[in-house]
């Protein structure tokens, strides 16, 4: 059951998160979804999805894992891909975002976006250098959703520094909660076009 305001406590993320994976399970509806979704997920799922509304992150984290099996057929690469055009939609969607020749600027606007689309902070950045940063994420070792997590916000992060003028970016896993780390840490370079 989705909320209006934001929950003071639990993990929510904002219905905007939510809407291209529910378009995607509905334009699938061939796709064995009760397989990988329990039945007050389904139902959920065939709602209206608010955007401006609070869901469950375990929610969001399960679609996700859904879509990744039956739509990206556990391809990760397809998963970097889906970030890229999120960000190409975040950019679309909020004049401003891009700071030309300012990737550092640009990323600072996308922590903050961030912060307004979770219930809690789901990315803190670490300046190391002028274009040398880490990015962190937050996962409880449970959440089975981690990897998929890291490898759209690096494609995010990829396609707005690139959107920047950034050129030679690399991003590098350093640390995840899935081998047993306390986070998920992506290291991340760049040079300035």
């Amino acid at each position: 059951m989705p909320y209006a305001t934001k929950p003071s406590e639990g993990r929510y993320v904002k219905g905007s998160l939510i809407v291209d994976y529910v378009k995607m399970i509905r334009s699938n509806p061939q796709l064995p979804w009760a397989e990988h979704l329990a039945p007050e997920e389904l139902e959920q799922v065939q709602q209206l999805i608010l955007p401006a509304s609070w869901y469950p992150l375990e929610l969001f984290q399960r679609i996700g894992l859904a879509t990744f099996k039956l739509i990206a057929k556990e391809n990760y690469q397809v998963i970097r891909l889906f970030g890229r055009a999120s960000a190409d939609r975040m950019n679309a969607e909020t004049p401003g975002l891009v700071s030309p020749g300012r990737a550092r600027d640009t990323l600072r606007k996308y922590r903050l976006i961030q912060d307004r689309l979770y219930s809690f902070r789901p990315v803190q950045t670490d300046d190391l250098a002028p274009q040398h940063l880490l990015i962190h994420t937050y996962s409880l070792p449970e959440e089975t959703a981690a990897r998929l997590i890291m490898e759209i916000v690096a494609g995010t992060v990829e396609r707005l520094i690139e959107l920047s003028g950034g050129r030679n970016i690399q991003t590098r896993l350093i640390e995840a909660v899935w081998e047993g780390a306390g986070q998920n840490t992506l290291e991340v370079t760049w040079e300035e076009g």
